[in-house]
């Protein structure tokens, strides 16, 4: 049985206890009322946006895009994609790379469009933006040695991401732009491998001028989803599953979810499956959802990810801990001479850190990420978003993402180009 086909039997899984789930109200009342939603959307998108790729979508908003090859230490072949400033800006900037969440890709921080989108935003503020794309992901699953098809290939957690991808990557921005440093800005996974670059590298910590963590995924005691919850039920199952498969990747890109999506999802359709899905898995925002947008997102997600990463996480969940992977006591003796994994030294995450959390995620609770903050030795801010309704998913996709985040954290990394 392929990974796809995995995708696919997951996906039903999870479809079909959104449907058995009474915890959400997804009554009318609840859900968007704007009129004609599905001819209109709040963001400056089309229906297309959902099929292209993101150079295609850069460049049909008018920004100049270049892809770019990138080559970790052990050998796996990333993609970044570079957008250009709109305008030159008026002191000297440091380029900001952005750096996506599970499962997504460099889509998320443009599929909402201009004047909304962050790297579109930073675009128009004079900044030079890197878009990364992690390693197994849609634009970065090659490597030098070894095929995707091949066990190997995906032997990486969110670890080898943090300790091989993203040193390479900025590395390979500060040479190209022939800057000392660079902004980061990441969204849930997108700050887990941070933390384990800056606490198990700690060198890199001269090379960010400010970390900017939205929705910081690396305490995750206190999971409200209950999908979430169901998963770490069935993990033991799915994992046994898996391995008797030999599946080592799951919900590989695939155009064909994005037709699922459009199927199941239309966009005159008020209460869907989509929206049912996400208020269950990120929490429920009906205000900040937009039908059209989920559509599109939803062209570009999926992206892919190791079985091995998904179980990284859900280690993190039941130790309460911030540490490697837990290969069992046998097997953390032969890998770090100890039967426990080894904790990540937070203490050595030295940069400076601007930390934004939602009241309303499902993913990440708010206690986690206060718990988290305090074992930094350097919180240049620790902000809960406004709007108390604000879930894990809205950090990318909410209509009020811009007003209620972007707008405020923009001045903020200003202030951190020396």
């Amino acid at each position: 049985m392929s990974s796809g086909m995995i995708g696919w039997w997951m996906l039903i899984v999870l479809v079909g206890s959104v449907l058995g789930q009474n915890e959400v109200d997804t009554t009318e009342n609840d859900i968007p009322q704007e009129e004609d939603q599905d001819e209109a959307s709040w963001f400056q998108i089309d229906d297309e946006d959902g099929e292209l790729t993101v150079p295609e979508l850069i460049t049909k908003y008018g920004y100049r895009v270049e892809s770019h090859a990138v080559i970790s230490s052990d050998g796996y072949m990333l993609t970044v994609f570079r957008i250009a400033p709109r305008q030159p800006p008026e002191k000297s900037q440091y380029p900001v790379l952005m750096v996506h969440g599970l499962m997504t890709s460099a889509a998320d921080y443009v599929i909402t469009g201009p004047n909304n989108s962050l790297a579109y935003l930073l675009a128009d503020r004079g900044y030079e933006v890197w878009l990364a794309n992690m390693r197994g992901t849609r634009y970065s699953k090659g490597h030098t040695s070894i095929t995707p098809d091949s066990p190997e290939y995906w032997d990486f957690s969110w670890h080898e991401m943090g300790y091989y991808d993203l040193p390479a990557i900025i590395d390979y921005i500060r040479a190209t732009s022939n800057v000392s440093k660079v902004h980061y800005v990441g969204h849930s996974q997108g700050t887990t491998v941070y933390f384990v670059m800056s606490s198990s590298r700690p060198e890199y910590n001269e090379k960010i001028a400010l970390m900017t963590a939205l929705s910081p995924a690396v305490i995750l005691k206190r999971i409200r989803s209950p999908i979430g919850r169901l998963t770490l039920d069935l993990v033991e199952s799915l994992k046994q599953l898996l391995q008797a498969l030999e599946i080592y990747d799951v919900f590989a890109y695939n155009k064909n979810y994005h037709q699922l999506a459009k199927s199941i999802c239309p966009k005159e359709e008020k209460e869907s499956i989509c929206y049912r899905l996400v208020s269950q898995i990120c929490g429920p925002n009906p205000d900040a959802y937009d039908r059209k947008l989920m559509l599109a997102f939803l062209g570009h997600a999926p992206a892919g990810a190791s079985v091995k990463q998904l179980m990284h996480f859900i280690q993190l969940n039941r130790s309460g801990l911030f540490r490697r992977y837990d290969y069992g006591k046998k097997g953390n003796l032969q890998t770090y001479s100890n039967w426990k994994p080894p904790s990540y030294n937070l203490t050595a995450a030295s940069a400076p850190v601007l930390i934004y959390y939602a009241l309303n995620d499902w993913l990440v609770h708010p206690r986690d990420v206060q718990q988290f903050a305090r074992k930094l030795p350097r919180v240049v801010g620790l902000n809960p978003v406004g709007d108390k309704q604000f879930n894990h998913l809205d950090f990318i996709t909410a209509k009020t993402a811009r007003e209620q985040l972007y707008d405020k954290l923009m001045p903020v990394l200003d202030g951190f180009n020396d």
